[in-house]
Formats: C-alpha cells, sequence, structure tokens
C-alpha cells in the first residue's frame, strides 16, 4: 500500500511538468466519477491482490490473474462495449488451460477466503479496464494518467497521514523508478485502449508469462523452467493466429461492403 501511494506520488510527479507546458489544457474533463471509480477500482485490486499473495501464495494467486482478460470480454459484453468474440473467447481459454498446467495446479490448496480475495482483485482489474475503454475515446491519454495517479493518492492519503508513510518516502528512493514505468504502462495501457479494440488486446494479457521469463532471465539471471518456455512458445502462437483470424476476418468484411 505504502508503495503504491508513492508510486502514484511519482507518477504525478513525472506528469507534472506537461500539466504546466499545456497550460493544463487537457485536464478539463466533465467526468470525474470515471476516475474516481478507476482510483477505488485500482486500489481494491491492489490491496485483495496483496492479501491474496499472502493467502494463497504467488502461483495461484498468479493463476487467478489470469483470468483478468475473460471478465474483462464477459464485462465488456454486459455493459455492450463490444460483442464477445469466439475465436477470442477460445484463445483466451486455451491460454488460461496453458497456464493451469504451467504453475501446477494440482499443488493448489484450496483455501476460500484467499480464492475470494484473488477473484474480487480480478473483478476489480476488469471493471478498472472496462472504465479505461470507456473514457479512451474522449479523454486526452495523458491526463488520464494524471487524473488516475492523482485520485488514487487522495483516496490513499488518510492511511497514508494515519500511519505516517509520509517520513518514509525518503527510504523509497527506488519507488521513484517504479513510477516512471507506472507512468509508461498506464500511458501505453490507455493509448491501446484507444486504438484497438478489447477483443484484439484480452488474449495479449497472456504474453505477460513470456516477458516475464525474459526479464527474470536478463535482470536476474535466472533461467526458466522447461515448462515455461514451452508454455511461452505455445501463448505466442496462439497470440499470432488469433490476431491473424481477426485481421483476415476484418479485411473481408470490408471487402464485403
Amino acid at each position: 500500500m505504502e508503495e503504491f501511494f508513492i508510486i502514484c506520488i511519482s507518477g504525478i510527479a513525472f506528469l507534472f511538468p506537461w500539466v504546466v507546458f499545456t497550460k493544463a489544457k487537457y485536464l478539463k474533463t466533465k467526468n470525474h466519477l470515471g476516475y474516481i471509480l478507476r482510483a477505488l477500482f485500482s486500489i481494491t485490486g491492489m490491496v485483495t491482490w496483496i492479501e491474496a499473495l499472502k493467502s494463497i501464495g504467488s502461483n495461484e494467486a498468479t493463476l487467478i490473474s489470469y483470468l483478468i482478460p475473460l471478465f474483462t470480454l464477459a464485462l465488456a459484453a454486459v455493459f455492450k462495449e463490444e460483442k464477445i468474440n469466439k475465436i477470442v473467447f477460445l484463445s483466451i481459454t486455451l491460454c488460461i488451460v496453458i497456464i493451469l498446467f504451467t504453475l501446477k495446479l494440482e499443488t493448489l490448496k484450496f483455501n476460500l477466503w484467499g480464492v475470494s480475495v484473488a477473484l474480487c482483485s480480478v473483478v476489480s482489474w476488469a471493471l478498472y479496464e472496462i472504465i479505461c475503454k470507456k473514457q479512451s475515446y474522449s479523454e486526452h491519454y495523458l491526463s488520464q494518467a494524471f487524473y488516475t495517479f492523482l485520485f488514487a493518492g487522495l483516496m490513499m492519503l488518510p492511511y497514508v497521514i494515519r500511519n505516517d508513510i509520509l517520513s518514509k518516502i525518503i527510504d523509497h528512493k527506488e519507488i521513484g523508478f517504479l513510477g516512471a514505468l507506472r507512468v509508461m504502462n498506464v500511458v501505453c495501457l490507455f493509448l491501446a485502449y484507444k486504438f484497438a479494440p478489447i477483443n484484439v488486446l484480452a488474449p495479449l494479457a497472456f504474453l505477460r508469462l513470456v516477458f516475464m521469463g525474459i526479464g527474470s532471465f536478463i535482470l536476474f539471471q535466472i533461467i526458466p523452467s522447461l515448462s515455461v518456455v514451452i508454455a511461452s512458445i505455445i501463448i505466442v502462437a496462439i497470440n499470432i493466429y488469433t490476431f491473424q483470424i481477426q485481421k483476415l476476418r476484418k479485411n473481408n468484411a470490408n471487402e464485403i461492403l
């Protein structure tokens, strides 16, 4: 929680020069409720995720987190944002099955509380992404990032003051780097939602397993296991195939028109 607050402060600091340079031109918005809900779901997702890690362990919590694309797709249909694409639904299901075997779910010890908070985290992040998608049509991507950090920081401020977190910020300089990465992350996310439908983006979420393996090898010299390598190759192949199928269908639809 403390680190998340400092990341929000770092994000605001990185974006503040842009606010000054543009004279806050892009910060004019009539939909503050969307940003408040984003901040609420973001904090809820983070807190419940940490609780899930404590209750059921990283492997099981990570496995459940891979349900986010599926929930996002379902919520997009519920809120009439997009229709569920059967090919995308199938590819997401296959990716979940692959990760299920990769993380060896058979070692999972069922913990009702842990599974419940993990699912709460999944739903929170899925709702967060749906709101991002809806606001991406009308809001500037950098203003979205700024308001997301601002409202999340304001919501956590009472907790920070009560626990005297401000006095510890000096000891968390490395979090500033994470703040810069977080800014890049949310900006790329908002741009992606602006220019691509959820049906295209949802399967790409599973590439996280691939990049986590590559990053662990580059930064920490941790050699991925054979199962992770095989799973990564299959997931990449599924994503390429899904993308090509959707591209082909779109081209055929354009030709008919």
